[in-house]
């Protein structure tokens, strides 16, 4: 599975950052890669998910685009770590993100991109795990 993510990491953080949009054929792949994945090594804790299904309703009610909620709820059903670190890793990123984004355009972006900091911190959160 990581290794799929990996291969759709770029062409989904380039459409993302384009287009600010996630087209729904990348996460309809990464949906049936999850389906066989999670066919081999089930889905993991109940206590996982439901937290995972709490955070993305959290952040759906923020206004998280639906492409980033289905690529998040994708990654969260299908590896076993805790979600609110893993959130917490990619704010962290999205926040370097929008700072990123001040010093080179000078005013505060009203829309980010969020799949290149998804993929930076599943990266950094595999890394360290």
């Amino acid at each position: 599975m990581n290794i799929i993510l990996l291969l759709l990491a770029v062409p989904i953080s380039i459409s993302d950052m384009h287009s600010l949009v996630i087209p729904n054929i990348y996460t309809k792949v990464l949906l049936y890669i999850a389906l066989i994945h999670i066919g081999f090594f089930g889905v993991g804790s109940m206590q996982d998910v439901v937290v995972s299904a709490v955070v993305l309703a959290c952040l759906m009610f923020f206004g998280i685009g639906m492409g980033d909620i289905k690529l998040l709820g994708l990654i969260l059903i299908t590896h076993p770590y805790s979600p609110i670190v893993f959130i917490a890793t990619i704010l962290l990123f999205a926040a370097v993100h929008i700072v990123v984004l001040m010093g080179i355009v000078r005013r505060v972006p009203l829309k980010v991109p969020l799949a290149p900091s998804i993929f930076a911190g599943l990266l950094t959160y595999l890394a360290t795990s």
